[in-house]
């Protein structure tokens, strides 16, 4: 009889134990963590890798940019004893050296490599209700196998992602719409890529511009086809209709750019991860209508010093009350006032990095300057 209650008494533990895990709540880190949360021990339908930003507070209400990195090929496994495998590349490996992102970082893993759009949805949908994420800035990015999974996600739910950047990604996108098409993505690819081939990311740009003249058509080549001497950003202009070629890497002045880097096998995800400006032009969109976008030209005004090292000045032409706001590259405010004609602003107590200065006048007309501060 004992016996029999002290074998009820540990099952009884047991179950308890089971049911406490798989009800924990995310997230599962504090500030500045890397996570491992294991298929089942949640209620994801993946098990991924948690990284909460190094200001996280989940008790001061403010909401969080997201980012969803999907991994590649060699990357794929159980979602448990597997997980370890995401920290090769990308994002958790730079996370795993030392890099912080100021957003939430999370990397779902999955046993063939292959997120469906519908893949992603369940994980948006547990993400929103688990964390506390600013659904106008949840951000998608992969690398080959993964790179092709970010495309899937942004054709099927471009209504849920801010901006997308797929690197060599290994998928076709088939059905464009003009959801799709006012999306900014940023698409990247080696020219010599030997494993998903260049013309993967050809066709997807191409579909989404769904105009007669291919991306390639402006792309100098070099003698017999091959590479050009540098690498090139082909920019495509949502008002003319056409593409046309801006020599480097470079962040798309519209909404929808491919940079082709000439040197390169299969791996042109580490110098789109470990370029800054990327992850600064990621974070500057926003789907609420407000975006950051350093491209409008509404109010004429000038900003100088920049580069600055403390204080800028901002000066227009004419009197009129006029709204500043200053953000930080994740759409963070950190400073506004009012001014008419002129005014300096002390930067001295933040930290270097890129911000950006909105203007906005008085019939809510704006414009958008990236301020430099070193």
């Amino acid at each position: 009889m004992n016996t029999k209650i002290s074998t009820f008494v540990a099952v009884c533990i047991i179950a308890l134990c089971s049911s406490a895990t798989l009800t924990a709540q995310a997230p599962y880190g504090n500030a500045g963590d890397h996570t491992a949360v294991q298929l089942g021990s949640s209620e994801a339908p993946f098990g991924y890798y948690e990284y909460l930003p190094t200001n996280f507070n989940n008790d001061s209400g403010e909401k969080y940019p997201i980012v969803v990195f999907y991994h590649g090929y060699g990357e794929r496994g159980n979602g448990t004893t597997d997980l370890e495998d995401l920290l090769l590349f990308g994002p958790p490996k730079m996370i795993e050296q030392g890099t912080d992102f100021e957003a939430i970082m999370i990397s779902p893993q999955k046993y063939n490599a292959s997120f469906s759009s519908s893949d992603f949805l369940n994980l948006y949908n547990y993400l929103k209700e688990n964390y506390p994420v600013d659904l106008d800035r949840v951000y998608v990015t992969g690398l080959s196998s993964g790179g092709g999974s970010a495309w899937k996600a942004v054709e099927g739910h471009a209504d849920k992602i801010a901006a997308v950047v797929p690197i060599c990604g290994a998928s076709y996108v088939n059905n464009s719409n003009d959801l799709l098409q006012q999306t900014p993505i940023w698409a990247h690819h080696n020219f010599y890529d030997n494993v998903v081939d260049k013309f993967l990311t050809i066709n997807n740009v191409n579909e989404i511009a769904s105009v007669g003249n291919s991306v390639m058509s402006v792309y100098p080549y070099g003698s017999e086809g091959s590479a050009a001497d540098q690498d090139y950003s082909m920019q495509f202009n949502s008002t003319t209709q056409n593409w046309y070629e801006t020599e480097g890497t470079n962040e798309p002045a519209d909404k929808l750019t491919f940079t082709l880097y000439k040197d390169g096998g299969h791996d042109s995800w580490t110098k789109t991860y470990n370029n800054q400006e990327v992850w600064d032009w990621m974070f500057a969109q926003s789907r609420n209508g407000n975006q950051l976008n350093v491209n409008e030209e509404v109010i004429e005004f000038k900003l100088y010093p920049n580069p600055t090292s403390d204080i800028f000045t901002i000066t227009t032409k004419n009197d009129s009350q006029k709204n500043i706001e200053i953000y930080s590259t994740f759409g963070k405010k950190i400073y506004s006032t009012q001014f008419s004609r002129e005014l300096s602003v002390d930067m001295s107590s933040h930290s270097t990095g890129v911000y950006f200065a909105k203007v906005i006048g008085e019939s809510k007309t704006e414009k958008v300057m990236k301020v430099i501060l070193n």
